[in-house]
């Protein structure tokens, strides 16, 4: 029997990196261009007891499903699950005008679930957007709602006690809505050219935003040194070095023109949607 074969996209190759390279058809590379590596600056938690500043954006809320209280029965007196046991097999959902921004794993066979797998992560919420709380029993035919309910001004919801729902089913759902939670860090990725170094994303809020930098910029000196005349560690040795003291840049914008920045680690807020999430 033959193996299938292993597709690779052009996105493949960058997040591999070089090795990737080395093994790529001719045909690939060439449609492709050139190819290079992306890489992050690191993104640490906040150390206990430390103060972080800026405040968090009022456009973004930490957001975790806590646990979830189910009826024993439905409202018409019947069990949940006709196969494998009398109790629901739960997932639960958020939507943003109308939109599913979250979606839990399933728990099987559960009155309370509390989905300890889930994605924690910063969520991007504009006051004044309609958001609805569904939690559903998964069936392989169809899946049944047990509870669905609208939350009226989540923003308003944001404090250290979970929120409790009551839905018209009798399950309760504690739902966690908190100010958006920080990372330190600098807040933007890059990839090592040919001498070169682009900067290819930057989290909104973070010291790399606040400084000025943005997607497509160039970096063209670190610390005084000139790019050209630097190899890939030595780059991200000076990035990541200086980054509690100070990474000095000079910057070439994609206007053509060129600017100096310096920027420390401090608090950012990344949102789920750049790719940073949150341990338990």
């Amino acid at each position: 029997m033959l193996a299938s074969p292993v597709i690779m996209t052009c996105s493949s190759f960058r997040k591999i990196g070089w090795i990737s390279l080395l093994s790529a058809p001719l045909g690939l590379l060439a449609a492709c261009g050139a190819v290079y590596p992306e890489v992050s600056t690191p993104a640490r938690p906040v150390p206990p007891g430390r103060h972080v500043e800026p405040e968090p954006p009022g456009d973004l809320l930490f957001i975790v499903f806590d646990k979830v209280t189910i009826p024993k029965q439905t409202r018409d007196g019947r069990k949940w699950d006709a196969v494998g046991g009398a109790a629901p097999d739960p997932f639960a959902k958020l939507l943003v005008d109308g939109k599913e921004i979250i979606k839990t794993p399933t728990e099987s066979d559960t009155m309370h679930p509390t989905w300890p797998t889930q994605v924690r992560a910063n969520y991007r919420i504009e006051p004044g957007a309609k958001v609805v709380v569904e939690v559903w029993d998964s069936n392989p035919i169809h899946n049944d709602p047990i509870c669905v309910i609208k939350v009226d001004s989540i923003h308003d919801k944001a404090s250290d006690i979970a929120s409790e729902l009551l839905c018209d089913s009798g399950a309760r759902v504690e739902l966690r809505v908190e100010s958006a939670h920080p990372k330190i860090g600098l807040g933007f990725a890059y990839e090592l050219q040919s001498q070169a170094v682009k900067i290819t994303k930057v989290i909104e809020h973070s010291p790399a935003t606040r400084a000025g930098l943005a997607p497509g910029s160039e970096i063209v000196a670190i610390q005084g040194k000139q790019v050209k005349d630097l190899d890939a560690d030595e780059i991200r040795s000076l990035i990541n070095a200086n980054g509690q003291t100070g990474l000095k840049l000079d910057i070439k914008l994609q206007d053509g023109t060129s600017k100096s920045v310096e920027l420390k680690e401090s608090a950012m807020y990344p949102a789920v949607s750049e790719g940073i999430t949150f341990e338990r």
